[in-house]
Order: C-alpha cells, then sequence, then structure tokens
C-alpha cells in the first residue's frame, strides 16, 4: 500500500497516510479494537483497509457522512470476513481516529495558517 496523501486545493493541507506503517500498528494491536478479541486478522484487515481510504478520500466531509458508502464498499469488498459491517464500522472509525490523530500530532510543526482538512468522530458504535 505505501505512503499515500490526500490534497484539495491551495487553502487545504495534505494528509499523509503511511498505510503499510498503520497496518504494521493494527496488526500487532487489532485484539484490541472493539470486537475484535477473538477474531482472526484476515477477518480485520479489509476494515482497517477500508478506514485508511476513507481518511484519504474523505474530501473535508466527516466520517458520519460517509457511513452508507463505506457499508456497501465493506460489504462489496470484505466478503470474506466474518466481521459484520455493524463491528467493522468500530474498526473503520478507530483507525480514523488514530489517523487524524497522527497528522495532528505532525501539525505541531506547521506554520501558522495550517488548515484542519477532516473532522474526527469519536464516539461511533454499532447499533
Amino acid at each position: 500500500m505505501g505512503m499515500h496523501a490526500f490534497e484539495t486545493d491551495a487553502r487545504d493541507v495534505a494528509l499523509v497516510v503511511d498505510s503499510d506503517a498503520e497496518l504494521s500498528h493494527w496488526r500487532a494491536n487489532f485484539r484490541e479494537l472493539p470486537h475484535c478479541k477473538h477474531v482472526r486478522w484476515d477477518d480485520v484487515k479489509p476494515a482497517l483497509k477500508l478506514g485508511i481510504d476513507a481518511c484519504l478520500k474523505a474530501g473535508g466531509r466527516d466520517i458520519t457522512e460517509m457511513l452508507d458508502e463505506l457499508m456497501v464498499r465493506y460489504r462489496r469488498t470484505a466478503t470474506e470476513s466474518r466481521l459484520e459491517w455493524d463491528h467493522a464500522r468500530e474498526v473503520v472509525a478507530a483507525v480514523w481516529v488514530r489517523v487524524w490523530e497522527q497528522n495532528r500530532k505532525c501539525r505541531a510543526d506547521a506554520p501558522a495558517d495550517f488548515i484542519h482538512l477532516g473532522r474526527i468522530s469519536l464516539g461511533l458504535r454499532a447499533r
């Protein structure tokens, strides 16, 4: 997957994601994610990849605005996963929060005119 960046226009600042490093982090820690204590890595990986991709393609949208689209994509691409969407969306949200938090830390040394590209929704829970 590698390093990816997202940029919308001259006013917005790119979101940079090292997807390989992100997946490595989650491979070591995926059992700490909601509903993942008793599932295999291969069951969680599609939701993690979707979360990374959602960050890159958000275009300033909040994750809650993307849920229907993400559900369709997950059900289409994660056909082998035993993790149902109601649980997978919490994994997607956890990735979303981590990626934006990582980028927020990188902005500490950014110029004063840095503009935040997206919003983070905390507390997203399966219903």
